[in-house]
This record gives structure tokens, sequence and C-alpha cells, in this order.
């Protein structure tokens, strides 16, 4: 009798399993370039991007929204492929690698044989999704690494229109951050230091 009690609660757990809905992973990405093989181009920088760091709200794998200024949303199935501050440190090193051919642009953290001479670090207040627009303010600062001084700061506060659903978001999120990469004003860099 206890066999055929486990065996019925098996097979509901595997019915259950089996209907339950599949996992969604959503990623950031860059803007789409053209493919193409290009003459070498000297590096006159190496840059790092980072460290980034998010609110501790945004520190899960959910797709979240906001669906009140106090009551945030985890989306049930829909999750980020990897870390948000990763998929951030990630596109906007592949923005501006592609706007600055002459630079090197590492991500955080850097590897053992590379260090950069200046790195981006960015701290990011908001990066929130709504109903109907989705937002981002974040503080950028330029650094030094050989003296370990800031060297230039920046602000960014950018909006642009959104839906509250997985895809959605993480096309907006994208979105900001392309937009983001083309307003970083990088300080006047010594060329080939």
């Amino acid at each position: 009798m206890l066999n055929k009690i486990v065996l019925l609660l098996m097979i509901s757990v595997l019915c259950a399993c089996k209907n339950s809905p599949p996992r969604e992973y959503f990623a950031l990405s860059a803007t789409e370039a053209d493919f193409k093989i290009t003459a070498q181009t000297p590096v006159n920088h190496i840059i790092g991007i980072g460290p980034v760091t998010i609110p501790e709200y945004l520190q899960h794998n959910k797709i979240a929204f906001w669906k009140t200024p106090q009551q945030l949303i985890l989306l049930d199935n829909n999750y980020w492929a990897e870390p948000l501050e990763r998929g951030i440190t990630r596109v906007l090193a592949l923005e501006l690698q592609a706007a600055h051919p002459d630079w090197r642009v590492l991500q955080f953290p850097w590897p053992n044989n590379q260090r950069p001479q200046y790195s981006l670090k960015i701290d990011v207040q908001r990066f929130d999704a709504f109903a109907d627009y989705a937002i981002i303010e974040a503080t950028l600062d330029w650094i030094n690494l050989q003296t370990k001084t800031v060297i230039s700061s920046q602000r960014i506060k950018l909006r642009h229109d959104s839906k509250a659903n997985s895809a959605a978001i993480a096309q907006v999120f994208s979105a900001l951050l392309q937009q983001s990469a083309r307003t970083i004003t990088p300080p006047l860099l010594p060329v080939g230091k």
C-alpha cells in the first residue's frame, strides 16, 4: 500500500512539473553592428568599464516592473540571462568599443594580464520599468587608475516609453543603455597613454 502511495505521489509531481510554464530568459543587447573586417587600428587607450553597481532591489535574476512607486512586481518564469550589472557592463563595453575603435575596452573584473589605464565606474541609482515607460539614472566617474583619482564625472537620466512585459522591458533597457553610451562624454585622454 505504501508503495502505491509513493508511486501516486511521484506521478502527480511529474505531472505538475510537466504542466508548469517554461522559463523564459532575456538579455540586454547592444546596437546591431555591420560585421566586416577592418584595417588594424592602433590602440591609443585601454579603457575599463566597471565596476557597475545597481540598487539592491535589482540584484536578483527575475525581470520586474513597478506596479506603483512602492510595489515591485517580479514576473513569474521570466529571468535575466545574466546578472543585470554584468549585462550593463557588457552592453556599454560593446557600445563604447564601436564608438571608439582606437580604444581597447575591457569589462570589470579586468583580466589578470591586462589592466586598463582608465576606468568608467558606473553607479546606477534607478533602472526601472513601469506600466508605460522605463528610466535609467546613473552617475559615471572616469577614473585614472594609475593615480586613482576621478578625472571627470557625469550624470545620466533618460526615459523611454515601454510596456510592462518581459520582452518590452529587455528591449527598452537595451535602448536606454545604447542611448546612455551615446551621451557618455569621455575626458580628454592623452594620445598613446
